[in-house]
């Protein structure tokens, strides 16, 4: 039987396949940088829950056991310590060692750079572009010494200097990699050591609680 000059023949053409095999390369060239961005926010985003997470930490275990405790950021490994400070106000503070005066020891570390994320996206500091101002409490951020922050939490749960007066503190935190998408500040009040969590809104331009 002779066969329908106007049937198609099944199955693809070498053209067809072309085609869609380019259209599948430029779909997946779009989606990658998506998925891979909204990947590392996701990443991003436990940073600031897990700072936020051993402050209070610091400030219940300094009210519970009546005696200082330190939460410390080292921004060259990227980790937080906890530190028992075995002492408490100008003993603590006055100390050449601060905040590891003699009898003190970590009791709990955590590393930020967990989940695939690269220890060198994480960056403490305001991003090119971001208003360098005071947060809407009126604290602003407090800069590193040698690399690191130290917050030292008082019995009361307080946070004060040497002389014992209320000392507020902020730490500022981005990934280089998305800088304005993933700028976040933890500030706390030191008369009452309230901690808050801030993102910057590119709407407005600023650090929005």
């Amino acid at each position: 039987m002779q066969s329908n000059p106007n049937q198609r023949e099944s199955g693809f053409s070498l053209v067809e396949l072309v085609l869609v095999v380019t259209l599948m390369g430029i779909m997946t060239a779009f989606a990658v940088p998506q998925l891979i961005g909204q990947r590392r926010l996701l990443r991003t985003a436990a940073i600031p829950r897990e700072m936020m997470t051993q402050l209070r930490n610091a400030r219940q275990l300094a009210m519970s056991e009546r005696e200082s405790f330190t939460f410390q950021y080292n921004n060259i490994t990227k980790q937080i310590l906890i530190i028992d400070n075995n002492a408490s106000g100008a003993a603590v503070l006055n100390s050449p060692n601060y905040p590891t005066n003699p009898g003190s020891k970590v009791v709990a570390t955590s590393s930020l750079a967990v989940g695939g994320l690269s220890s060198t996206e994480i960056n403490y500091g305001i991003p090119t572009g971001v208003p360098n101002a005071a947060l809407d409490d009126s604290v602003s951020r407090t800069n590193l010494t040698n690399g690191k922050v130290n917050i030292t939490f008082q019995p009361d749960g307080s946070i004060v200097d040497a002389n014992g007066n209320p000392l507020d503190r902020a730490l500022f935190i981005y990934n280089s990699q998305l800088p304005k998408e993933t700028a976040v500040a933890i500030s706390i009040v030191g008369s009452a050591g309230r901690v808050k969590l801030w993102r910057y809104d590119m709407a407005t331009n600023k650090y929005v609680e």
